[in-house]
């Protein structure tokens, strides 16, 4: 989650890049910047906002062993 937040910042970052280092003046340059920077907004923001994703629950030592076994048998048969 925190990667998220932290590549949310860097987009907002390269947003506000060709004002702050003055190639604003650079049509290409300024437009490659706010692009990515809008795509790097946008997906991360999605993963912070967006709808929760279910969590698989964890199986506990007992059960990985019997999925196993049973997994193993049911191989054994064919």
């Amino acid at each position: 989650m925190t990667e998220n937040w932290t590549e949310l910042v860097i987009g907002i970052i390269i947003i506000i890049s060709p004002w702050v280092f003055g190639f604003s003046d650079i049509s290409v340059a300024k437009w490659c910047n706010i692009l990515l920077g809008l795509a790097l907004v946008l997906v991360n923001a999605w993963t912070i906002f967006g709808e929760p994703t279910q969590t698989v629950p964890v199986m506990e030592e007992s059960q990985k062993g019997k999925r196993r076994s049973k997994n193993n048998v049911e191989q054994n048969k064919f």
